[in-house]
Formats: structure tokens, C-alpha cells, sequence
């Protein structure tokens, strides 16, 4: 039987071996199953959510995304301007309807 030799192996480890000796602690801690567990859970939900995500060699973790604001203006014949309705939904943010209610004073 014929013994083959992976020259790939050899690298990997030696590879290993040298990140394990710069950086014990993230070594140890990018194999701790916590990390693994909760970060793979994080990483998962923020994909499904739609946002970017980088894992740092440290072990950070970064989620980029945005959030969709809607707006919806309506004509009032008798204001003689566009004012915000509110959106079919029922969800308003809180600056929506803090906007809304600093027009209505202005106008009275």
C-alpha cells in the first residue's frame, strides 16, 4: 500500500499552529462552542434580516443595514397644502407623529 503524503495538511496546521501562538486568546475564543453558538445565531438572524455582516479576525462582529421609512402625503383642498396621513399599517415612529402633531400647532 502506497502512503500518500498532503502537502495541504502540513499547511493548515503550520498555519494553525502560528495563529494559535500570535493569538492564543482569540484562538481560544473563536473555539469556545459560546462564541461559536452565539455568534453563528447572531450572524444567522442579521443575514435573515436582510443586513451585511463582517466577522473581524479578532472575533467582532459587524451588521450593516438600513431601514425603510415611509411616508405618505395626502392633499387637504382646504390647508391648500400636502400634509403626512397615516400609513394602512397602524405603525407610525414616534418622530412621525411628534412631526405631525408640531404641524398641527404651527397651524393654530
Amino acid at each position: 500500500m502506497k502512503k500518500i503524503d498532503l502537502p495541504s495538511k502540513r499547511i493548515i496546521s503550520a498555519a494553525t499552529r502560528k495563529i494559535a501562538e500570535v493569538e492564543p486568546e482569540i484562538t481560544n475564543m473563536m473555539l469556545d462552542p459560546r462564541y461559536l453558538r452565539q455568534s453563528s445565531t447572531l450572524i444567522q438572524e442579521a443575514l435573515q434580516k436582510g443586513f451585511d455582516v463582517l466577522q473581524l479576525a479578532n472575533g467582532d462582529i459587524v451588521t450593516t443595514g438600513t431601514k425603510t421609512v415611509v411616508y405618505q402625503y395626502a392633499w387637504d383642498e382646504q390647508k391648500g397644502k400636502l400634509v403626512k396621513t397615516k400609513l394602512d399599517n397602524g405603525r407610525k415612529s414616534r418622530r412621525a407623529a411628534s412631526e405631525e402633531e408640531e404641524e398641527e400647532n404651527e397651524e393654530a
